[in-house]
């Protein structure tokens, strides 16, 4: 990977000029874009994009600048503006997703724009800074599919730009940082090496955008003449100035820098316009009062360059002093509590706070009777803690969190303490309506509390048909519980009927551990017509559990291609950890195979009968006979319309697929397990688009078809023990600790640093556990974005230095 360079962006304008006037597109965002002849480069060669862009308004969703290739993994080359306002490249898939995480695009101001690949690595740049880079080596884009658009995403997505967009070039080559500030307009594009494709836009007028290289030309797509604006941005002197936003400030914080610089390379100077704060030079120096400071940075010119349209930034500064964390108590809840024989009973909280850049909740604690429960952090706003009842009966449980400046709050549950449990049915999810528009749903729901009352939860899933009738085509469901640590656990996996209601039984005992006090569900269900009413009720049986304390983590959850020539095994190997108190533990795993058709090798994945193995320790341990006889339908959703009596790979229409579990007792005690999925070796996709003997019309109709079959994954270890399974961080030791969230992280985590010493030069150092370092920075930043797409997944150690003291913590990618 290359060496990040930050330097200032000097335009030479030399030869830049024909005499055209100079104009720019303006994009509605919502269905102008324009459809270019050029089909992009190839393969894995190394490539560039570069632009100026000016985005009218803060973006609510994602805008794409460019993009060309196809709606598969690795295979499409999107160049975003994301709903963050980062610059980022979207490919799909591991290794092949990119943001930046140093600055945020401006709005209302030309911002010249950069992404880089050298085959390996990418690389993102804002007016000549880099911002952002990761590793690509996903990205291979095949022949076919989409021709170059600018202004909208290939198809499979629809992010329309809203804004102008001007001089846009691609090149076959990893331009150097130096290149980037030398070609930001290139005028005459003779003069330059491996530039391949260039549109100055200063055609003014008319259907047509020119490619001045290779006569690849586009066709305004909902445009007109009224789309065709004046653009200065490569006029002789024109300069802009790029101002990264400023975080926020307490009172009491010492005088601190801020920088922006200008295209010209000229000084930028600052003046503050309103709120409590002074300035000299660049040094921000705070009044000690409360309120937004609007500082404006400027750059009047000088004999070679035009005066520079100001630029304003803004933050706030706030009392610490002032501010209470919010407290949610979640488990126990008011009412009874049903514990058969006293033990420890679970304490779970949710604390927040306003401003968590700068404030942190300190502690958070439980207190009945005058003891003291000290709760453990979860390091995302969870907390945790154990009470024993000393004898049954009524309590009163005062829930009490602590801000890092001392502010404290409490919020107090009544609970009754009885030995014996009935028969309960709550209904968790209670109509919730999910179709096109409307494909996912978070509720929340109370739920008994309790220490080994019960031996047996049930669910119930049922479907009934909304007014206008039920969705007519099977499409994929989940049900996620979130559990009291703050995870996401996929529970049912489960596939809509035929146009028809149906009802479902599951057994959800292992996910005991959460599945009391209040929890959010979260139903998702991606479909494009009138769709379901759903519904989820619980029932717990009462009587003795196998165990009394269990906890869930997850180890897989995704989609991963099934065939692919390059990539013929995607699922990752994970690194897990038995908690110390486990006696038994099991792999939870369900997979459903998903795309079908001639154009894929034997009707694959949908109808494809195989056997895929789970590999412990890098062996072959379990047999997955991944097959569903459908009819009779599993769960008794029979008739249904459509094809529902064939059988299917993992699941059946109108069904709950199936969950295998492997029992991985045998493997603790020896630390921690990798386990792996292997797809059955047997099959590859001979249609697929990344097949290197794929002819269209030879071997296949068409190689370029991105409906390809893949496997849906997901994996939750349970462990199981008689005492609870008590999960935490050390207690910090320095003067400072660090919190990454989320933590497992997909695609982002951020890290935030809280101490005395928090505001100080800090190293951050990220090695994977066998010691190899993959990312290392300084900064001055109390919270930190790191993106984590270029990461493979598995376990990271996580290094805060500062001033030679150190904090260590574990980040798990996945």
């Amino acid at each position: 990977m290359r060496k990040c360079l930050l330097i200032p962006l000097v335009i030479l304008l030399l030869s830049v000029f024909d005499g055209k006037a100079q104009t720019a597109l303006e994009f509605d965002g919502v269905d102008d874009y324009v459809q270019t002849d050029f089909i992009g480069v190839q393969g894995t060669t190394p490539r560039t994009f570069m632009a100026w862009i000016y985005l009218s308004g803060l973006p609510t969703g994602n805008l794409c600048i460019s993009d060309y290739g196809m709606n598969a993994v690795g295979s499409r080359n999107t160049f975003i503006v994301n709903s963050n306002g980062y610059l980022a490249y979207l490919s799909g898939g591991t290794n092949a997703n990119m943001s930046a995480t140093v600055s945020t695009v401006p709005v209302g101001i030309w911002v010249h724009v950069a992404f880089v690949f050298d085959g390996t690595d990418g690389y993102l740049y804002q007016n000549g800074v880099e911002v952002g880079n990761g590793v690509l080596t996903a990205v291979n884009t095949p022949s076919g599919g989409t021709n170059l658009k600018i202004g909208q995403r290939v198809s499979g997505g629809n992010i329309p730009f809203k804004g102008q967009i001007d001089e846009y070039s691609i090149w076959d080559v990893a331009l150097t940082p130096d290149q980037i500030v030398e070609y930001v307009c290139i005028g005459d594009p003779s003069q330059y090496d491996n530039i391949v494709a260039y549109y100055d836009f200063n055609d003014g007028s008319g259907s047509i955008l020119t490619d001045l290289v290779g006569g690849f030309d586009g066709t305004l797509m909902n445009m007109d003449d009224d789309d065709w604006v004046e653009s200065d941005v490569c006029d002789p002197g024109y300069q802009v100035i790029s101002f990264p936003p400023i975080s926020y400030h307490l009172i009491t914080d010492p005088p601190f820098e801020v920088e922006a610089t200008a295209t010209s390379g000229l000084e930028v100077f600052f003046e503050i316009i309103s709120g409590p704060a002074t300035i000299e030079g660049n040094i921000i120096t705070l009044t000690g009062e409360i309120g937004e400071v609007v500082i404006e940075a400027t750059q009047p010119g000088d004999d070679e360059f035009d005066p520079a349209e100001p630029v304003q930034n803004s933050f706030l500064v706030i009392d610490p002093y002032a501010y209470q964390p919010d407290v949610d108590p979640r488990n126990p809840l008011e009412g009874d509590v049903y514990v058969p024989t006293l033990g420890l009973v679970q304490l779970a909280s949710f604390v927040s706070i306003d401003y968590p850049e700068l404030l942190s909740v300190q502690s958070a604690n439980y207190e009945i009777n005058g003891e003291i429960v000290e709760g453990i952090n979860q390091y995302n706003g969870r907390f945790i803690g154990w009470w024993t009842p000393p004898d049954y009966g009524e309590y009163t449980v005062n829930f009490t969190a602590t801000s890092n400046f001392g502010a404290t709050v409490t919020e107090s549950v009544n609970i009754n303490v009885v030995p014996s449990a009935t028969e309960i049915e709550v209904v968790a999810v209670d109509s919730v309506y999910l179709r096109s528009g409307h494909t996912s749903e978070v509720v929340e729901a109370e739920l008994p509390s309790y220490l080994g009352a019960f031996d047996q939860i049930t669910g119930v899933l049922e479907l009934e048909c909304p007014d206008g009738g039920c969705g007519a085509w099977d499409r994929v469901a989940h049900v996620y519980a979130t559990d009291h640590r703050g995870q996401k656990i996929e529970i049912i996996r489960y596939v809509t009927p035929y146009g028809v209601a149906c009802s479902h039984e599951i057994d959800l005992t292992d996910y005991m551990s959460f599945l009391q006090g209040k929890i959010e569900f979260e139903v998702e269900c991606t479909t494009y017509d009138n769709g379901y009413n759903w519904y989820l009720t619980l029932n717990y049986h009462a009587g003795t559990p196998e165990h009394l304390y269990s906890v869930v983590d997850p180890v897989w959850q995704g989609v991963y291609p099934f065939g692919d020539y390059e990539n013929l095994q995607p699922v990752e190997e994970v690194y897990m950890s038995f908690p110390d108190q486990a006696v038994a533990s099991k792999l939870k795993l369900v997979s459903t195979g998903h795309a079908w058709g001639d154009n894929n090798t034997s009707n694959a994945a949908e109808f494809y009968e195989a056997t895929h193995d789970v590999i412990v320790n890098g062996n072959a341990t379990f047999e997955q006979y991944n097959w569903y006889q459908c009819n009779p339908n599993p769960d008794g959703c029979q008739p249904q319309s459509g094809t529902w009596y064939h059988n299917r790979a993992g699941w059946c229409p109108g069904a709950i697929a199936q969950w295998f579990d492997y029992d991985l007792t045998p493997y603790m005690g020896s630390g921690d397990i990798e386990l792996g999925y292997e797809f059955y070796t047997g099959y590859v996709d001979l249609c697929h688009p990344h097949h290197p003997d794929c002819v269209t019309g030879v071997t296949c109709d068409d190689c370029d078809d991105t409906y390809n079959p893949n496997l849906a994954v997901a994996g939750n270890l349970v462990s199981f023990s008689e005492a609870p399974i008590i999960t935490a961080m050390e207690e910090p030791v320095n003067n400072f600790y660090s919190k990454l969230a989320p933590n497992p992280a997909d695609v982002f985590t951020s890290l935030t640093i809280f101490g005395p010493s928090s505001a100080d030069l800090k190293t951050v150092e990220i090695c994977t556990i066998d010691g190899q370092i993959v990312k290392t920075f300084d900064t001055y930043d109390k919270t930190i974005m790191i993106n984590t797409t270029s990461f493979n997944s598995g376990i990271y150690i996580l290094k805060v230095s500062i001033d030679g003291k150190t904090e260590t913590s574990k980040l798990l990618v996945r």
